[in-house]
């Protein structure tokens, strides 16, 4: 067998890999980055950082960093189509996706891991039936890479989950959305009322049904500047049918329809392009392990949809990924049946029933967008009384 290079290497340095590579260094694991992308770089995304993922960057010791790149929201409003609105106290950061991505890596390579950027993985090493490295293609050079276990972090449509035969299916149900950048964002400055007390909106209009459009305050000019991530998501099938493909008419259209909306942005200026992207919905019931891997974030389809955190259940895998490796590298075993056990044993998963339970409740709630008079009585219902809201955005 040829050398070992590296303990582990983690495909794909978003925030999953980021942060799995970060716990990993920490705990003076020899890890080894690849990502195919050059950073910083841009991503369609709502900028949400919750509560459980600031708590990972905390203790990764680089909770200040992202409190000075941040704002503060602690309330979300709530905007129906027929306009009825409901505040509801809601806690997160709003940070520039770009920022944050950064920031997850500039902290893993802090604790001493190696980042290699512009490196794309064209496939899985194999020894003996197990797992041993990655096939790599940076400036145009082919290479080969060993090491003890390989963490996929390469998203939903990952190559590592298919060149493992892990992924069951191909993600068909999908929603897409944009997002851009908004200067000037007009808001309530009653309840925005500075960089550490700021609300954001969320409208379920039914030019966007089923899904909803979002404007929240994003980086430390949030409320000062009003500099707010904007963005729109729709089912994927209704944006692809003819005549519903333009989502920026569909933008335009609700600005113009929405009191609320033109009250927030007719004196706006967008100051980045619109940035698309697709989301997957529909967690699969698939196998997150093999001989010598771990798949975490997107790519072991542990997505919570419809949250609007996704990033919450990638920190997680990725807390509980960097925890089996570390037990695997003790113990010298790599197999499957050690890895998979581990990585699900870790307290940081949702026990399987809860989970199936958790996501029985938000496919009911997508359901429920396609019908907007649906959604107008629930917003009146969380209008009337706001722990309905707080339970529902908690749950």
């Amino acid at each position: 067998m040829n050398a070992i290079e590296r303990d582990v290497i983690i495909v794909g340095a978003g925030p999953a890999g980021a942060i799995c590579a970060a716990y990993l260094a920490k705990a003076g694991v020899d890890v080894l980055l690849l990502d195919k992308e050059i950073f910083p770089r841009d991503k369609a995304c709502g900028d949400m950082i919750t509560e459980n993922v600031a708590n990972h960057v905390a203790k990764l010791e680089a909770a200040d960093k992202l409190d000075k790149m941040s704002v503060f929201v602690n309330q979300l409003l709530m905007v129906s189509s027929n306009g009825t609105e409901a505040l509801v106290p809601f806690e997160c950061y709003g940070t520039k996706r770009r920022d944050f991505d950064q920031l997850m890596l500039e902290t893993a390579v802090s604790w001493g891991a190696e980042f290699r950027a512009g490196c794309c993985v064209t496939g899985l090493l194999r020894e003996r039936g197990s797992i041993c490295g990655v096939r790599v293609r940076c400036a145009g050079v082919e290479s080969e890479l060993r090491c003890r276990i390989v963490i996929g972090a390469d998203g939903a449509f990952s190559l590592t989950a298919k060149d493992a035969g892990l992924m069951k299916e191909a993600p068909a149900a999908m929603s897409i959305g944009m997002s851009a950048y908004f200067e000037g964002v007009r808001f309530d400055r009653n309840i925005a009322i500075g960089q550490y007390s700021a609300y954001g909106a969320v409208f379920f209009d039914k030019l966007a049904a089923p899904g909803y459009i979002w404007v929240l305050p994003s980086g430390d000019g949030g409320v000062l500047h009003g500099h707010c991530n904007v963005g729109l998501i729709v089912d994927y099938a209704d944006a692809v049918r003819p005549g519903h493909d333009d989502l920026e008419e569909r933008f335009r259209q609700w600005v113009d329809s929405s009191t609320r909306a033109n009250s927030l942005l007719s004196g706006a200026e967008r100051i980045s392009p619109w940035r698309r992207g697709k989301l997957t919905y529909m967690t699969q019931n698939m196998d997150n392990a093999a001989d010598g891997l771990i798949l975490i974030g997107d790519a072991a389809s542990v997505m919570q949809p419809l949250r609007g955190d996704g990033l919450s259940a990638a920190a997680d895998s990725a807390r509980a990924a960097a925890d089996t490796a570390w037990e695997a590298l003790k113990e010298g075993d790599f197999s499957g049946d050690f890895l998979r056990r581990t990585y699900r044993a870790n307290p940081i998963h949702m026990p399987a029933d809860q989970l199936r339970d958790r996501l029985k409740h938000r496919r009911l709630i997508r359901e429920t967008l396609f019908d907007p008079a649906s959604v107008d009585r629930a917003i009146e219902t969380i209008r009337k009384d706001t722990s309905v809201g707080e339970r529902l955005l908690k749950d």
